[in-house]
């Protein structure tokens, strides 16, 4: 333990050995850096530097470089060279001028689709690619031999794609590859090193005021700089910290005596002064001495299975506003993952791929809900387990569901339910979904209804916008409802319901279409309803009519 002397304030210094991010993940030759849309017209000066990770000397004879835009292409093939252990191979175009081979490159610049660059080596059996900007619609696939879907961002003119360390890889390109504003072709990558202010708390203890919070590295390397942590009240400085180098993954936790002597509420700020850092804006925190407790972000609806040719969704609510959010992390069941950062401001948020896709097909989702990110963890139409993590790995909510084909384009979405514990069900909105705003909320049961179940609609003219509802009452707050549509002739015409777990009052619709999505033809329809407690019992079975017409 040691303790050092601010200026007016005493602080404890700690080192905690968090989990570690160790640099295990070191293949042999990848690609380093690469500049695919440099200042200005881009002929004659885009390049590409390897580098060799390994603990052994690479002959690179007959090694290939690709690009792809629609799909791969070769550019180039390296004639005989020797890359040792931990040194570079720059290859450029003809106005690069510290480049050792000069190559017709003409790399895709991004902007509207993922690209791509590969590197394969001479006997073709391995291979290291990056993959930039999403989404990938014209399906490009990774080192695994599958479509990817995380992506390294799209880089602005001038700028680089660089590995955030010298062939650190991961497989993943959202977390291996940096926008890099100061390309350094031929030498080391600039080190990505990020701290981060954690956990800040404020407590009394006889009768003295305590401030503690970790200052972390998050990044995957050691930091060997040293950086100062500064604590103000109310606008005015009261303690210096000193922070010394700090390892991967790890944390010192500083614990802070305050000179607070009323009972008054005060403005706190941390301030972490760190000239090296690449990532500042977790570099700074405001609190008061009355903390308000920190709600935590909760998943709040998914669109696992969206309608063809559409993408997936998650909706993240906040439920309280805060400036101390720091970044946060989406994981599937196959450990798929990607990051994206939140707003201070409460409310409901979107995370998708395309944000100009989700507003076209959602009207009445405020733009500034959306959240466009590069990465993705793919949500299986057969069930899933999603989770939701802040920057330390915490799991902070979770949704696991058994998917369905016949709710698709249909939303899976928080509710209480009768006992006001939280449960999913599928949107009733009409639309399907509500992202960016609050979900769905049952529709008001007709006055005249007084019975398990009620149709209105019929005789409905689907081609005009019009649906038909089948309100229901049950006597079980939660039950497990199907709800099949059939033609005369005794033909599966559509599926509203598959097991689906719906409250003790509600409303399913019918659009008049079938499970194409093609309308109807003109005639009479049998609707089959068949529900029971969730927690098992008899079954309920219904049978009811409705006419389609022109």
């Amino acid at each position: 333990m040691a303790w050092h002397q601010g200026s007016g304030l005493k602080s404890i210094a700690f080192c905690c050995l968090l989990c570690g991010f160790a640099l295990s993940a070191f293949a042999r030759v990848v690609i380093n850096e690469v500049c695919y849309d440099p200042l200005g017209a881009d002929t004659g000066k885009e390049w590409i530097e390897l580098y060799n990770a390994g603990t052994v000397t690479e002959n690179l004879e007959g090694a290939r470089i690709y690009k792809a835009g629609s799909s791969y292409e070769l550019v180039f093939e390296i004639p005989y060279f020797l890359l040792r252990p931990g040194r570079f191979l720059l290859i450029g175009e003809a106005l690069v001028s510290e480049a050792v081979f000069i190559a017709n490159l003409a790399f895709q610049n991004g902007g509207s689709a993922s690209d791509a660059i590969q590197y394969r080596s001479p006997d073709g059996t391995y291979t290291d690619t990056v993959i930039y900007d999403s989404p990938n619609l014209n399906f490009l696939t990774d080192d695994s031999g599958n479509v990817a879907v995380s992506f390294a961002p799209d880089v602005p003119e001038g700028w680089s794609l660089a590995r955030i360390v010298d062939g650190y890889d991961t497989d993943d390109c959202a977390l291996d590859f940096i926008a890099e504003a100061n390309p350094t072709p031929g030498l080391s990558n600039r080190p990505q090193v990020d701290y981060a202010l954690l956990h800040p708390s404020v407590w009394q203890q006889d009768e003295e005021w305590l401030l503690g919070v970790f200052v972390k590295n998050v990044s995957p390397i050691s930091s060997w700089f040293t950086a100062q942590l500064r604590v103000l009240l109310d606008g005015v400085q009261v303690g210096s910290n000193f922070v010394d180098c700090i390892a991967a993954g790890d944390s010192l936790y500083f614990l802070n005596y305050l000179p607070v002597t009323d009972d008054q509420n005060h403005a706190l700020e941390l301030i972490l002064d760190f000239p090296e850092d690449t990532n500042p804006d977790n570099n700074q925190l405001s609190l008061t001495l009355f903390q308000q407790e920190l709600l935590p972000p909760l998943l709040n609806e998914i669109m696992y299975y969206p309608p063809t040719g559409y993408q997936e969704w998650i909706e993240v609510f906040i439920p309280v506003a805060d400036t101390r959010r720091n970044g946060f992390w989406i994981r599937d069941a196959a450990n798929n993952n990607f990051s994206f950062p939140l707003p201070e401001q409460s409310g409901y948020f979107v995370l998708c791929n395309s944000a100009a896709q989700l507003l076209s097909f959602y009207p009445q989702c405020p733009p500034e809900a959306v959240i466009e990110v590069s990465g993705w963890a793919i949500l299986n139409n057969t069930g899933d387990t999603i989770q939701l993590l802040d920057s330390e790995d915490n799991i902070l909510d979770e949704l696991s569901y058994v998917g369905s084909s016949a709710q698709q384009g249909k939303s899976l979405e928080r509710y209480l339910n009768s006992s006001q514990q939280v449960a999913w069900r599928y949107s009733l909105d009409p639309s399907g979904a509500t992202p960016g705003r609050i979900n769905s909320q049952p529709q008001n049961l007709p006055p005249e209804f007084t019975g398990q179940l009620k149709l209105q609609g019929s005789p409905c003219k689907a081609k005009a916008g019009e649906s038909i509802s089948i309100f229901h009452r049950l006597q079980h707050p939660e039950n497990k409802v199907n709800c099949r549509v059939f033609s005369r002739g005794g033909s599966l015409v559509r599926v509203l319901a598959d097991n689906l777990t719906l409250p003790s009052e509600g409303v399913v619709h019918w659009d008049g279409k079938d499970s194409r999505g093609k309308f109807v033809p003109r005639g009479l329809y049998f609707i089959v309803w068949e529900s029971r407690s969730s927690s098992g019992g008899k079954l309920q079975r219904q049978q009811l009519s409705a006419v389609i017409y022109d």
